[in-house]
């Protein structure tokens, strides 16, 4: 009995850990935004234009967060848990932070369709994020097989 409370208490750890850092991403995500929004609103058009060759990042690190599995984890090892937490914790603040910065460039270059660019980046936001909890929990189901 006492063995099959642990692996409750251990997914349960792995859970919490993994919603602190989707809630550190976000919270990062926010502050670095309201940081950035003064300076955006001072670039011309060509510094939107200029956005376009930025864009490499944000799609450099969807590639390898989406390539990335919690099941080529060894989830049992601190140090591979903190290496994975820490990888996807980078990707997702990149992609999040950037899936911000285009919203707010997009709401400065064409304020008339604001809330369809906030809309679509609040579901793109969440949709990595809930990727990342579903990642988590398949492979917490492989682990109870």
């Amino acid at each position: 009995m006492n063995t099959s409370r642990k692996p409750n208490k251990f997914k349960t750890l792995l859970k919490i850990q993994n919603l602190l850092k989707n809630t550190t991403v976000l919270v990062a995500t926010v502050v670095l935004t309201l940081w950035v929004i003064p300076y955006a609103n001072e670039i011309g058009e060509g510094g939107l234009d200029a956005f376009f060759f930025l864009s490499i990042f944000p799609l450099g690190a969807m590639f390898a967060y989406f390539a990335f599995r919690y099941s080529d984890t060894n989830i049992n090892s601190a140090d591979h848990r903190m290496l994975a937490d820490l990888s996807t914790f980078i990707f997702l603040l990149i992609i999040c932070f950037s899936i911000a910065f285009a919203t707010v460039l997009g709401t400065i270059a064409l304020p008339a369709i604001k809330w369809p660019f906030v809309a679509l980046a609040i579901l793109l936001i969440f949709g990595c994020i809930i990727y990342d909890f579903w990642n988590l929990y398949c492979n917490l189901m492989k682990m109870e097989k």
